[in-house]
């Protein structure tokens, strides 16, 4: 167990909480380590004792939020086994936007991960995150497959490969809307895709 483990609860949030704003606020090169002692009530000598580097700060929040988006997918994939393709996707999407609703700092540092090229260790998270991804969506459109409710001719690679440009576009632009006040309808949009693929992938 690392030191910052061994912190009482409470300090360990204040810390993490910090963190979280730093990084959603400013990108990974202007973050500002002083500026998330501050936040938290906490020394600079004590953070630096917990994270040496603010790279080590940056992996340890992304690790954070990727476990979230993990239990997200988790509980929507266990909670919609049985159900037809097409509900099952309304339900994925849906949970997508319900996580950037839920947890709109770790959205934003997500979607700059993504979308920039200033992130510590992008390389090594764009690989993990797409891993993920393909293996995911991999399994729900292969369930769909087997249930013959998708041509079982599809290439999977490819299926899999346009659903997540898709919904990572989609995620992106809902994310925005609530930032300028511009709110997507979430159901049509919800609704529109999953119609779009449901028969595109027939």
């Amino acid at each position: 167990m690392n030191p910052f483990e061994r912190l009482p609860i409470e300090k360990q949030a204040r810390i993490v909480n910090a963190s979280i704003s730093e990084f959603a606020e400013k990108d990974y090169e202007t973050a500002s380590m002083n500026v998330v002692v501050n936040h938290a009530g906490i020394s600079k000598g004590s953070l630096f004792n917990y994270f040496k580097t603010k790279s080590t700060l940056y992996d340890y929040v992304y690790a954070l939020a990727l476990g979230e988006v993990k239990a997200y997918l988790k509980d929507v994939r266990d909670s919609t086994i049985g159900l037809p393709f097409n509900e099952r996707l309304t339900q994925i999407i849906d949970s997508g936007v319900q996580f950037i609703v839920d947890h709109p700092r770790l959205a934003k540092i997500y979607f700059r991960l993504v979308y920039s090229s200033d992130s510590p260790n992008r390389k090594k998270i764009i690989t993990e995150l797409q891993l993920l991804s393909n293996n995911y969506l991999g399994e729900i459109i292969q369930d769909g497959i087997n249930h013959k409710e998708l041509n079982s001719t599809l290439n999977k690679a490819q299926a899999v490969f346009y659903l997540d440009a898709v919904l990572n576009r989609f995620l992106k632009e809902y994310h925005d809307s609530l930032s300028n006040g511009k709110l997507l309808d979430r159901n049509d949009w919800v609704n529109s895709i999953t119609e779009l693929f449901t028969k595109g992938f027939k």
